[in-house]
């Protein structure tokens, strides 16, 4: 103990370097994007999360925000974590639970407020996430 009653101790020269090459590992992993890129990709989110119902292609949001397809689906999973398409169908699929505990919306209306031609296809895409149809979602979350 030194005279502040810390205890001394000793850290290994190998642990260090190992500590350092993990840290440099993972900073070279994560792709570094321009500020003004990422903010650009959070305009994407904003848009397609606050319209759920409409149907973009990565063609289309290319051309309405100026950004490379294969840019603007690498630098969105960057800042996300997912793809756009993985990342908006989880939130449609949020929204159609919200909607579910909620409302009494037959399911193609619910279908159609969140982006999906057929109820159906809704359904199926419903039950793949939470395991249940959207009937028995709503039976059980009342």
């Amino acid at each position: 103990m030194d005279g502040n009653g810390l205890q001394n101790f000793r850290v290994h020269p190998v642990a260090v370097v190992q500590v350092a090459l993990v840290q440099a590992a993972q900073q070279s992993a994560a792709p570094q994007y321009p500020a003004a890129q990422a903010e650009v990709i959070r305009r994407v989110h904003d848009q397609l999360t606050q319209n759920l119902q409409q149907r973009v292609t990565i063609e289309e949001l290319s051309h309405q925000f100026l950004m490379n397809p294969s840019t603007l689906k690498a630098v969105f999973k960057d800042v996300y974590g997912d793809s756009i398409a993985a990342h908006i169908r989880e939130h449609r699929m949020e929204r159609a639970a919200e909607l579910l505990r909620s409302t009494e919306l037959g399911m193609a209306q619910i279908a159609q407020q969140i982006g999906y031609e057929s109820a159906s296809k809704f359904s199926a895409e419903f039950r793949k996430r939470f395991g249940l149809l959207p009937s028995e979602y709503r039976k059980a979350h009342r």
